[in-house]
């Protein structure tokens, strides 16, 4: 009885120690701090790719975003070096899939638009640094069905 309990014991704990979430730094700037840091599920041939994100020099976030099945999905964000956002989409399967939004360094819009299926799609709208609407272009035609 006690070997049983024991080996189910230990089989509980290799099994569940393949699941866990690994955060690694995969690379890093000479002062040591962090530049690329990703968070990995299993090990070996089951590695699995869950999350990445890479740093400016003084660990402020220069990208940031979740994998699936190894690949984009999810949320990503792009930081300018001064913290404003650059860039922000959402991907599905590793392809552009949903709004996307760019800025200008200032902060200010510089477009927004959507992705669907990696195509774009819909109404882009393009702005000037000082946040006037400059143009419009409808991707809905290009669509392919």
């Amino acid at each position: 009885m006690i070997n049983r309990i024991l080996f189910l014991l230990v089989l509980l704990f290799v099994t569940g120690s393949c699941k866990r979430e690994k955060t690694v730094v995969e690379a890093s700037y000479p002062d040591g701090l962090p530049k690329r840091v990703c968070i990995y599920r299993g090990s070996g041939d089951n590695k699995e790719l869950l999350r990445e994100t890479t740093y400016y020099p003084g660990k402020k976030i220069q990208m940031d975003g979740d994998y699936r099945n190894n690949k984009r999905d999810g949320r990503w964000v792009y930081n300018y070096s001064n913290g404003n956002t650059w860039s922000e989409g959402f991907f599905k399967d590793g392809l552009n899939d949903g709004k996307r939004t760019i800025y200008f360094v200032n902060g200010k819009l510089r477009y927004e638009g959507y992705y669907n299926r990696g195509e774009r799609a819909g109404k882009w709208r393009f702005y000037d640094e000082k946040g006037n609407l400059l143009k419009e272009i409808d991707y809905s035609a290009a669509i392919k069905k």
